[in-house]
């Protein structure tokens, strides 16, 4: 299943690691996990981000071996040989990391849990849309090796915010057998799993408190109170003296409340530029609603983001387009 992606590592010496920007625990996590991996078998190896990652994932960076893209690391980008993207999904969202290898030629791997329609970019790919993480494909990828060392803590760390993040701390309806075993596995190596939790869940600010508070005072229903959703322009962030990454799980928690069946959350995070993020108990997919916005995701959980556009235009679009799906 893998052979053609080590025959590519082994005649690799300069490579770099990437997932999507803003990234999250799973991209970062199955960076990471790879990273260790590449080291222990004398690879030449940087992981580098299209953007900042967020302050919950340091605990899964001890070594602050995560390197933001900039004119320091640029050489090393463009002279690298092989470029593995992870989670990534769109090609676009890897930002100036693909742009470079395209512009150069530079060998890619993508390995992913996304729908990908961009494959003709890289050399090899694994995507299996069916797998709850892509730390979950990583994890069968180092598992293949029959490494002969103890996991290194850092791998199972890493790997284990990635899946635990992904399944919904092992609530949605990817949780499956399996990934009790990997959750399993990654425990006999020496995860605390409380001590990743506490860090990615129970640390949240004042500002983002109050900001919440804002929403659930802006909250908007409609279709029979089956979809809710809340609109945060950007001037909300100043009375509340919070960040866009404060909205962190807000859409999920919008879906917890009865007879919700979809939930979004429609975010200014510049002039005219709005992120929207949907979630689904189930029922209904939302993938293919975030793809007529230019997204996409996964069946319950999806997101896009729109530029020039006006709020009340693309409140009205996605009504529309809600109102066709739910009927």
């Amino acid at each position: 299943m893998f052979n053609n992606i080590n025959n590519i590592i082994y005649n690799s010496k300069k490579i770099v690691l990437s997932t999507h920007e803003k990234p999250d625990a799973d991209g970062l996590g199955s960076a990471i996990a790879f990273y260790y991996y590449l080291q222990s078998i004398n690879k030449q190896v940087k992981i580098i981000q299209p953007s900042h990652f967020p302050k919950e994932c340091k605990i899964i960076d001890p070594e602050n071996i995560v390197e933001t893209y900039s004119n320091e690391n640029k050489q090393y980008v463009e002279s690298s040989d092989l470029i593995i993207l992870f989670d990534v999904g769109h090609i676009k969202r890897s930002k100036q990391i693909s742009e470079i290898a395209i512009n150069r030629n530079i060998d890619m791997i993508s390995i992913d849990h996304h729908k990908n329609d961009n494959t003709d970019f890289f050399k090899e790919f694994h995507i299996d849309v069916e797998a709850p993480a892509t730390g979950f494909l990583v994890w069968k990828y180092l598992k293949s090796l029959n490494l002969k060392t103890p996991w290194d803590i850092k791998i199972a760390n890493a790997l284990y915010a990635a899946l635990m993040t992904d399944t919904g701390s092992f609530r949605y309806d990817n949780t499956t057998p399996i990934v009790h075993d990997m959750a399993s596995e990654l425990l006999s190596y020496g995860v605390k799993p409380y001590e990743i939790y506490v860090e990615f869940y129970e640390k949240r600010s004042l500002s983002q408190l109050r900001l919440f508070s804002h929403v659930l005072n802006n909250l908007k229903f409609a279709l029979s109170n089956s979809v809710c959703y809340c609109i945060l322009e950007k001037s909300v962030f100043d009375k509340t003296n919070s960040k866009v990454s404060d909205t962190d799980g807000f859409t999920e928690f919008l879906r917890t409340i009865d007879k919700v069946e979809i939930s979004c959350m429609i975010t200014e995070q510049e002039d005219n530029v709005f992120r929207v993020n949907f979630r689904s108990k189930g029922k209904f997919t939302i993938n293919d609603i975030a793809s007529k916005f230019g997204g996409g995701g996964h069946k319950f959980a999806a997101g896009c983001k729109i530029s020039h556009s006006n709020v009340l235009e693309i409140e009205k679009k996605l009504l529309n387009l809600l109102k066709e799906k739910l009927g």
